[in-house]
């Protein structure tokens, strides 16, 4: 019997549509024309699909006759599909399956984050899938993230995004944006008053006019 734990692409599929953004990625089902990203900054055009989940490889070819190549995340700068734009990003935490009964957060190695703006701060788009020991099932849970550089290198911070728990718990989640934006009044004062059922791209906007 296949452990509960193991991660379904079908069923993360249909999950995924939970994600009013991840609903609208073309590449998550079927081949889509676009160009990834190499290490050197060198650019290839050809097909690209990729399941939006961390760990998830990319599969690539360059028309539809040529043979498939995989790359994860950490082997690519990014790819470009329409207007979706995704970067590799490494080494941060989201708020996952086990903050809404544990209050912990979850550790990604490495995965393609859909980048919404860049400058000062970097902002993305991230989806991490775990088990709902709740409901029995596997489930998507969208992160906004907050980049920004360091002398001590990249500096992160994640608020969930339409995550189903108490609303205590989204007030922990604000305290690693204090930190991040703790130089920036404005921003800290209207995340204090930002309330789950309202809508957060309005603090994304602010930060956006930063940059």
């Amino acid at each position: 019997m296949a452990s509960p734990l193991k991660i379904s692409s079908v069923l993360l599929l249909f999950l995924l549509t939970l994600s009013a953004r991840g609903q609208n990625y073309p590449f998550a089902r079927d081949f889509i024309k676009g160009e990834i990203i190499l290490k050197d900054s060198s650019r290839k055009a050809g097909l690209i699909k990729w399941f939006p989940a961390p760990e998830e490889k990319l599969v690539f070819r360059e028309n539809e006759n040529s043979r498939k190549q995989k790359y994860p995340p950490e082997d690519l700068l990014g790819f470009k599909v329409d207007t979706f734009r995704f970067v590799s990003i490494a080494d941060f935490e989201v708020y996952g399956n086990d903050y809404a009964l544990l209050g912990k957060i979850s550790k990604i190695k490495h995965t393609f984050g859909e980048l919404i703006d860049s400058g000062r701060f970097n902002i993305y788009f991230v989806l991490f899938s775990g088990y709902n020991a709740l409901s029995g099932t596997m489930q998507s849970y969208p992160n906004y993230l907050f980049e920004k550089k360091s002398d001590s290198g990249y500096q992160y911070a994640a608020y969930p995004a339409g995550m189903r728990m108490k609303e205590k718990k989204y007030e922990m989640a604000k305290e690693s944006l204090y930190v991040f934006f703790r130089d920036y009044p404005e921003i800290i004062e209207k995340i204090k008053s930002y309330k789950p059922e309202q809508d957060f791209s309005g603090i994304i906007k602010l930060v956006e006019r930063l940059n």
